[in-house]
């Protein structure tokens, strides 16, 4: 276990690289020790390059953890592979320590927390004054812009005309400070019925399942996974800080009512805040002096909708529609609110009409109040003791994770508290926030569903549409598009790329790129920007540095080879190889390789075997088999794989390795107009033998790229096969031969490229001209044409018969 402690913003930081077994915990212990000092409560570690944990290491990391948690700290583990996160997982040790994706993430939360703790707030210095019969503190906390984001109209809401398209997804992360209408629950199907009053605040959701049991239920999310979405038929957000904290504690017997509470803050902001403009928003912790409360009993979805067809406020339908408690409740107990209003004799011309009619309704229970128009949710705990505190934040996540859960309702304006700590964030805009309209380009796309379209709007949330193009799919039967999205704002956004398929192949390809590309190659031009898993499907979304435009359009170099000339074709893969794989390769690493080890597992063997026996009555036990054509014997490749290469398997020799795609088809690999390329799907990204991608390359050319259909031709290409075979040395490019009659034009099209290919293997691999390492490569990727669907009984022939030959050089 190699060990590197340092200090970033007087953060301990240990970066560990090996196996955290038993001897690396009592090394990593020691490195704790000597990093760890008095004055410190917690400390970074990362795992990035940790392939293995076992109880030992977390042994060590639960006595650091034990260690800090009396300082109001602890350990921060960051960049896990999938490996420690799973031991993490089964020994039930994933919820006790804050584990976060990246190293800069687990700093940014640290350094936050280290700050909020520093400050130092002497309560009797602020500025106070008194209204209503209680005194107010004023804390200015930031100055940094709010606004609320609106997710569809409170209108339909309100006339019950919910649609499943107006039901959309949201992120706990999204969603830190909301309140509105929601549920949880696997699909918009099964939550569409059950909608109720809701409220998130403190990474908790809580809501009132209109199921006609009056009786709340929450969810707190300790990490925002994605696989558990809030839906959520009217949403407003808060986005952005508190800009005060204000401290209120009543001086009479009478509590101060949320009403009193909010007018009391808009005649301060009117005088004090010139940034305010008539709508914010707020955030309390405070003791209950009595709740007064409503909540709505029938899930506001078309189905349901009144018969009269007017809104369910009508005093017709009101009874029916809403259930309002006037008697108080929960005296003592402590509360955690947000909410938002409006100042009515505040100049609100800079605000959008329709912005407005969409955050508020007149509730019939709210009488009088000719002033101010409030929308406010709270959620109800056991007494817990009371503090003035300025990290507002804190204290409310302390609340809603430890205290004990009563009830949540939508508050009505005589709500009273007898104090209260509240959050108060001056609204700058109110921004829409519609579900996104996805549409697919052509008439049909076979294998989208449901749950990609909702992946498809996670990636896409902040945008109002989407136009996805389909890309030639990927052959793991994953879907491949090209993104045109435009902002909330109608702003076209620069291209991007989607990946959706299974969440065990999306996995795999965020693990190579994160462990991999990104830290080894370091000016690779793809990024993957976000994912998402929704049960056993993910998707990826890509964007690429050095992309010319809005209008850009991209494509496969499939596409591009198909349709282009030859010239053309060699032209992309000179930029291919001379340009975007560059950095791959180079500074390749000699190393002492067993090459029979290296390509003797070969992906879907039983695929290949049974094809074998089938088609061509070959079983592993024979030794050697007749080629046609007159070609005589050769090996069996069956007996190659299965008797030869695990006997000469401690068989080694010094070949270059470095980064290598590892799935280096031509669908893998994107174009624009420009011509500029880029790289994605990186699941089997590794660091390996370096002709690993040319070889899979040479064997997508030759068996992928044209169809033979008669006998006579696959005899020629056979002969062409043992020319370009018949070489000496990787320096010796083979040439195509004028005895071989090639009529069809894309078979000479992809020689000439494999010719060009062969080339680069001998540019990659330096000085080193042993032509075998080449043959097991392209083995590895030609026996394996076997188990492909995509490749007809012809191009299945020719690679068994190529497959043979190679075995016959590796002899």
């Amino acid at each position: 276990m190699e060990i590197q402690v340092e200090r970033i913003d007087s953060i301990p930081l240990i970066s560990l690289d090996g196996r955290l077994d038993a001897f690396g915990a009592e090394q990593l212990d020691e490195a704790l020790k000597s990093a760890i000092t008095p004055e410190d409560s917690t400390v970074v570690i990362d795992m990035a390059n940790v392939s293995y944990l076992s109880s030992g290491g977390i042994r060590t990391l639960l006595a650091a953890e034990k260690q800090l948690k009396p300082r109001n700290g602890g350990i921060q583990l960051c960049s896990l592979q999938s490996y420690p996160l799973k031991v993490l997982a089964m020994a039930g040790f994933d919820q006790l320590f804050a584990i976060w994706p990246t190293r800069e993430a687990a700093l940014k939360h640290t350094r936050a927390l280290l700050s909020r703790r520093e400050v130092k707030v002497q309560w009797d210095r602020l500025p106070t004054f008194t209204s209503s019969g209680a005194r107010f503190t004023v804390l200015e906390t930031s100055h940094d812009e709010a606004v609320l984001k609106v997710t569809s109209d409170i209108s339909k809401v309100l006339y019950a005309r919910l649609g499943d398209e107006d039901i959309c997804t949201r992120r706990f992360s999204e969603t830190e400070y909301s309140i509105g209408l929601g549920a949880l629950g696997e699909n918009v199907s099964a939550c569409a019925p059950y909608l109720g009053e809701m409220i998130t605040i403190g990474g908790t959701m809580v809501w009132l399942p209109t199921d006609g049991h009056d009786t709340p239920d929450f969810l707190i999310a300790q990490r925002d996974t994605g696989e558990v979405t809030i839906f959520t038929g009217f949403n407003v957000a808060l986005d952005g800080p508190f800009h005060d904290l204000i401290v209120m504690v009543r001086e009479g017997e009478t509590g101060m009512t949320i009403g009193e509470i909010y007018a009391t803050i808009f005649e301060f902001a009117r005088k004090h805040r010139p940034a305010f403009k008539g709508l914010l928003s707020l955030a309390l912790w405070a003791d209950v002096d009595a709740v007064y409360s409503s909540g709505v009993k029938i899930s506001p979805i078309k189905k349901f909708a009144p018969a009269n067809r007017e809104m369910i406020m009508h005093p017709d339908n009101i009874a029916q529609w809403l259930d309002i408690s006037t008697m108080p409740k929960h005296a003592g107990e402590t509360m955690v609110s947000l909410g938002m209003g409006l100042d009515l004799q505040s100049d609100l011309s800079s605000l959008d009409r329709d912005a407005i009619n969409a955050l508020f309704y007149l509730h019939p229970a709210n009488v009088g109040n000719k002033q101010m128009l409030l929308h406010n949710h709270g959620v109800i705990f056991k007494h817990m003791p009371w503090e003035r505190t300025p990290d507002l934040d804190e204290a409310i996540k302390r609340i809603v994770t430890e205290g004990e859960f009563i009830d949540m309702r939508h508050l009505l304006d005589n709500t009273s508290v007898s104090r209260a700590v509240i959050g108060i964030s001056y609204i700058a805009e109110v921004l829409f926030e519609e579900p996104t309209q996805i549409a697919i380009a052509g008439a049909s796309c076979p294998g989208w569903n449901e749950t990609y379209e909702r992946i498809t709007r996670k990636l896409h949330h902040d945008c109002s549409e989407v136009l996805l193009t389909p890309i030639t799919g990927g052959y793991s039967g994953s879907l491949v598009f090209r993104v045109n999205a435009w902002d909330r704002s109608g702003r076209k956004e620069m291209p991007f790329v989607l990946k959706l398929g299974r969440w065990a192949n999306v996995h795999d390809e965020i693990r190579g790129y994160e462990e991999h590309v990104k830290r080894y190659i370091q000016n690779n031009a793809t990024q993957i920007i976000e994912h998402c898993k929704l049960g056993e499907f993910g998707g990826i979304l890509y964007n690429f540095v050095g992309i010319t435009g809005t209008e850009s359009k991209i494509g496969s170099l499939e596409d591009f080879y198909r349709a282009h000339s030859t010239d053309e074709a060699l032209a992309a893969f000179d930029k291919l190889f001379r340009v975007v794989l560059r950095a791959w390769y180079g500074q390749p690493k000699l190393t002492e390789l067993s090459l029979y080890e290296e390509y003797g597992s070969f992906y879907n063997y039983e695929a290949i075997r049974a094809y074998a026996d089938s088609h061509f009555g070959i079983t592993p036990n024979q030794e050697f088999i007749e080629l046609p054509f007159g070609l005589g014997q050769a090996v069996n490749p069956l007996y190659f794989a299965e008797k030869i290469m695990p006997a000469r398997s401690s068989k080694s020799v010094s070949v270059y390795q470095a980064s290598v795609h590892g799935d280096l088809n031509m669908k893998n690999v994107l174009m624009d107009e420009e011509a500029n390329m880029w790289l994605i799907d990186f699941s089997e990204t590794e660091h390996a033998h370096i002709l690993r991608d040319i070889a899979k390359l040479e064997a997508v050319l030759k068996f992928e790229s044209f169809a033979i259909t008669s006998e006579e031709q696959l005899r020629a290409l056979v002969e062409l096969e043992q020319r370009f075979l018949d070489t000496k040395s990787l320096s010796e490019i083979p040439q195509l031969p004028y005895s071989v009659s090639i009529e069809d034009p894309n078979v000479r099209k992809a020689f000439r490229c494999v010719q060009r290919l062969r080339e680069y293997a001998n540019v990659v691999t330096l000085l080193d001209e042993e032509i075998s390492q080449y043959w097991f490569s392209l083995l590895w990727y030609t026996l394996i044409v076997l188990a492909f669907g995509s490749v007809d009984e012809y191009g299945k022939r020719y690679a068994w018969i190529s497959s043979a030959l190679l075995c016959q050089k590796l002899l």
